[in-house]
């Protein structure tokens, strides 16, 4: 189950911001690729 465990451990380190990132596509020597990156607040819920 996936859990806030990591990015918890980060804050705690000091870390303020975590990002996301997620990429799709075949590659840029094969095709386009798109990336995206989100960063939430740590305490949102839902």
């Amino acid at each position: 189950v996936p859990d806030l465990s990591l990015e918890l451990g980060l804050h705690q380190q000091g870390y303020s911001l975590v990002a996301g990132v997620d990429e799709v596509g075949r590659g840029p020597l094969a095709g386009p690729v798109v990336a995206a990156a989100v960063v939430l607040p740590l305490g949102l819920n839902g």
